[in-house]
């Protein structure tokens, strides 16, 4: 296994074993096909890392509603299917995809392509996001650097430096959930370590 892979199932086993509502929530592989079709949209190609991640689990999806105690709350909502840090989801390579298209095109409406302070650069694909807020975490693959950097984006701030890669965040939930150090985003938040309440993760 990559790294990548390795990192992934560290977590997932763990949800497998301490959390299994978040495991069940977690989707089949993607197709390769499906991979490339959605790189064909947005022009842009997937980390390596990334690729090989939704080919384990493309994505996640809320399979037990009634957590959210929300009749209402839409297919991809629900406590199950968000266990990252901050309430994150795993996006999947379609949502990703209509993410991406619909942050560029939202940018280019501002007429700042180019600009240090555009909205959403080519080559920004967003890999975490927390629900029907335009926040999470996203792959910055632009510069060609590998492995590609991870930024944490928010409505009201500019993108900033999260991880050095998808490897290190993973790994870095990694070692909350199994209690080997806190997490912290490179180093300026406050550690916290993850506690399960109702068969659920909470941060």
């Amino acid at each position: 296994m990559s790294s990548a892979t390795e990192a992934w199932a560290r977590i997932t086993d763990w949800f497998t074993e301490n959390a299994p509502a978040h495991a069940d929530a977690l989707n089949p592989p993607a197709t390769e096909e499906q991979i490339t079709r959605v790189e064909s949209v947005m022009d842009v190609t997937l980390s390596v890392d990334l690729r090989q991640i939704l080919m384990v689990n493309n994505g996640s999806t809320a399979k037990q509603r009634a957590l959210t105690d929300n009749a209402f709350y839409d297919l991809r909502g629900g406590g199950d299917y968000s266990p990252f840090p901050n309430g994150y989801i795993f996006n999947d390579a379609e949502l990703i995809c209509s993410l991406y298209t619909g942050n560029r095109k939202a940018s280019a409406s501002m007429h700042d392509p180019g600009s240090r302070y555009e909205y959403w650069k080519e080559g920004w694909i967003p890999v975490f996001r927390m629900k029907e807020v335009h926040e999470g975490l996203f792959l910055d693959v632009s510069s060609g650097q590998d492995p590609a950097p991870v930024y944490a984006y928010g409505e009201e701030s500019f993108p900033e430096l999260a991880f050095p890669s998808l490897v290190s965040y993973l790994n870095t939930v990694a070692d909350a959930l199994e209690g080997v150090r806190p997490f912290t985003v490179m180093g300026r938040q406050a550690p916290h370590l993850p506690k399960v309440r109702e068969g659920l993760v909470y941060w």
